[in-house]
C-alpha cells in the first residue's frame, strides 16, 4: 500500500476515534454525575465493547452488550431501555469449557446517553461493584476502578483491567472524569 494511502487510512481511523470520543464525553459525564462510575471507564468500555461505536447493535444503541432478562416468561429490560432486540451471541460455558452460540435478548435504547446511563446504573445497583465505586468516590483513581471491575467478575478476560487502562491512557480519557469529591445518590424507580 502506498504511503499516501496509509496516511489517509490512519487519518480516517484517528478522525473516527476522535469523533466517537467527542460523542461519548457528555453521556459518560452525565452517567458519572448520576451513578459515580468514572466517565473514563464508561468511554473505554464503550470503545472496547462496541468497537468504537461501530457495533452497538444497529438501532438498539447498546454500547455495552447489556442483556434483557426473562422473568416468569416475560422479557424485562429495565426502566431506561425502550425495548429489546434478539441477537445471536457466543457464550462461554465454564463447566464445559466451551463456547456456544445462542440467541439472546439485548436491551434497546433511544440513544447513546440512555445506554451509558443504564450501564452506570447496572454497576451502581449491583452489589458486586460496590467496593469499586466506594474506592473511586474516595480516591478518584479510574485505574483502580478498572481493576475493581475485573476483580468483581465484570469480564472473563484476565487482561480486562489492563485493556481499559491502556485505552484510558492512550486517549487521555481521565480528563473527562468529574472532579467532584462525592457523587450525590439518585433514586431509582
Amino acid at each position: 500500500m502506498p504511503a499516501s494511502q496509509q496516511t489517509k487510512n490512519f487519518q480516517s481511523l484517528h478522525s473516527t476515534n476522535h469523533t466517537f470520543i467527542q460523542q461519548a464525553i457528555h453521556p459518560a459525564q452525565n452517567s458519572e454525575k448520576l451513578t459515580g462510575v468514572p466517565a473514563s471507564i464508561t468511554i473505554a468500555q464503550a470503545i472496547l465493547e462496541s468497537g468504537w461505536g461501530k457495533h452497538h447493535m444497529g438501532a438498539a444503541n447498546n454500547y455495552f452488550g447489556v442483556k434483557a432478562q426473562t422473568v416468569n416468561g416475560k422479557v424485562r429490560y429495565g426502566n431506561i431501555a425502550k425495548g429489546y432486540v434478539d441477537k445471536t451471541t457466543k457464550e462461554h460455558i465454564k463447566a464445559l469449557n466451551k463456547d456456544i452460540s445462542i440467541t439472546a435478548h439485548f436491551r434497546s435504547y433511544k440513544n447513546m446517553s440512555d445506554s451509558f446511563l443504564d450501564h452506570g446504573m447496572f454497576l451502581k445497583n449491583n452489589p458486586r461493584y460496590s467496593s469499586a465505586l466506594a474506592s473511586y468516590a474516595k480516591t478518584k483513581n479510574a485505574d483502580d476502578f478498572a481493576q475493581g471491575l475485573q476483580n468483581a467478575g465484570y469480564a472473563t478476560d484476565p487482561n480486562y483491567a489492563n485493556l481499559l487502562t491502556s485505552i484510558m491512557k492512550k486517549y487521555n480519557l481521565y480528563q473527562y472524569n468529574q472532579k467532584l469529591a462525592a457523587v450525590k445518590p439518585i433514586k431509582t424507580p
